[in-house]
């Protein structure tokens, strides 16, 4: 987690994950994932998959990454569904296919008690400045 500076007040979570890509038939490859998640976009959270090229940011709704450890959750591009042994499957999708990950279920539950810990669940809509927002909406 980071702290503000002085380490007086946590200001965000983040946390690395060991996650792991299915590359090829049934050889998995672990990847470096930060799980993000920031109070000013309280519904989502953020899984950053490394700088460079090979890179990609994904953001997930914090509901469905939580509602995934229960059972299959998700719609579109993103699928979530607890496995056995301990582990949850994520399916991510897009135009290029499909990156089907697995990751151990605690440590998502880990990261999202931390969440709750700034953001109680289902106090998300407190956080957001509505004003701001119809204000960049009627700016377009």
């Amino acid at each position: 987690m980071r702290l503000r500076e002085g380490g007086a007040r946590v200001d965000e979570v983040c946390v690395r994950v060991p996650m792991y890509l299915l590359d090829g038939v049934a050889s998995w490859r672990e990847l470096d994932v930060e799980c993000g998640y920031r109070p000013e976009n309280p519904y989502a959270v953020r899984l950053d998959f490394g700088a460079g090229e090979q890179g990609a940011v994904w953001l997930l709704s914090r509901e469905t990454l939580a509602a995934g450890l229960r059972g299959p959750a998700g719609d579109g591009d993103v699928h979530i569904a607890p496995g056995e042994g301990g582990d949850v499957f994520i399916a991510l999708g897009g135009g290029a296919g499909v990156a089907l990950l697995t990751t151990p279920a605690g440590a998502l539950a880990r990261f999202l008690a931390a969440t709750d810990e700034l953001v109680p669940a289902g106090t998300e809509a407190s956080r957001i400045n509505w004003d701001r927002c119809i204000q960049e909406f009627l700016s377009i």
